[in-house]
């Protein structure tokens, strides 16, 4: 068969959700990479130019496999539609993509990146963005540092503009969230912005507690990048099989990993901060906006991990 013909039954099996992890679609869409990258570009540029008519069709599911695959490609040309995609305001990254732009997208965005941050910084400070989308953009310039594409000065030093209060609503947890993150990179130049961050209640206690910065201090530098790397080792797309197969959303059965040293995780709360954030997203815009297209929101969330 030829190969346009194999493309184009691949994209097929990609566009309808009916959950089943299409295996043998990934793999022979693995083996023609390069065929099939502009594809799903294109997938995603479209979705860009009408997120409605994604949404409007609740089993709508090539764009998660695009997206997912073109992470684990490494796709460079795919980084700058990737970052509008998750730039768009209010719930709509949320509606198409469900849990992604808390779990895989920071990965992905690193993966694209074509060893530049500067549009995932501008994406962390756009304010028109979505907190969690923005929160994702941090976390992604974090593995920056530990994937070697950025300098540890570089990143702590931006991070240390963000505690103004400013950034977003007084509510969020913006700040709490980029805390961990500081924290993760060795927090020593940004001591006094933590505790004045803490004085104004930027930060919550319940997120991460002070003591996690002393903890991280204590421990010094290269302990603390050692556990940011293996973080960003353990979320790798290197495997897209392992990235995707295991979602609630197929039939294959779930696999299960077991769980970090309790002692390396003290102060890496946003290694669980996919659950949280989701739920806490969920909680907050749920209220505020009950009316923005329901069916779609539920289903892409109940569908994704």
């Amino acid at each position: 068969m030829e190969k346009t013909n194999i493309i184009t039954e691949i994209l097929e099996a990609f566009k309808l959700f009916d959950g089943n992890y299409k295996r043998e679609q990934v793999d022979a869409a693995v083996e023609l990479k390069e065929e099939i990258t502009p594809f799903l570009i294109e997938i995603l540029d479209n979705v860009l130019a009408d997120p409605d008519a994604f949404l409007e069709n609740e089993d709508r599911y090539d764009h998660i496999y695009s997206l997912m695959l073109l992470g684990h490609f490494r796709e460079s040309k795919a980084h700058d539609v990737i970052i509008d995609l998750f730039s768009l305001p209010d719930e709509i990254p949320h509606e198409l993509f469900g849990d992604l732009t808390t779990s895989d997208l920071p990965t992905i965005l690193i993966r694209t990146c074509g060893g530049s941050i500067q549009r995932i910084r501008s994406m962390a400070s756009n304010k028109k963005a979505d907190d969690y989308c923005r929160i994702s953009a941090l976390n992604a310039m974090a593995y920056a540092v530990v994937g070697g594409i950025a300098s540890r000065e570089e990143v702590i030093s931006f991070f240390g503009t963000l505690f103004t209060g400013k950034e977003t609503d007084e509510d969020s947890d913006f700040w709490s969230l980029l805390a961990n993150f500081v924290c993760d990179l060795y927090p020593q130049e940004l001591m006094d912005t933590i505790e004045k961050a803490y004085d104004d209640n930027l930060i919550a206690s319940g997120m991460i507690q002070y003591e996690h910065f002393n903890k991280a201090l204590e421990d010094g530098q290269e302990r603390c990048l050692e556990r940011l790397k293996t973080d960003l080792e353990g979320r790798s797309l290197d495997n897209i099989h392992d990235s995707m197969s295991w979602w609630a959303c197929f039939d294959e059965e779930p696999q299960f990993y077991s769980a970090q040293d309790p002692d390396d995780l003290i102060n890496y709360t946003h290694l669980n901060t996919s659950g949280l954030s989701s739920q806490k997203s969920k909680e907050k815009k749920n209220k505020a906006k009950k009316k923005k297209r329901k069916q779609a929101k539920a289903s892409k969330r109940k569908n994704r991990r």
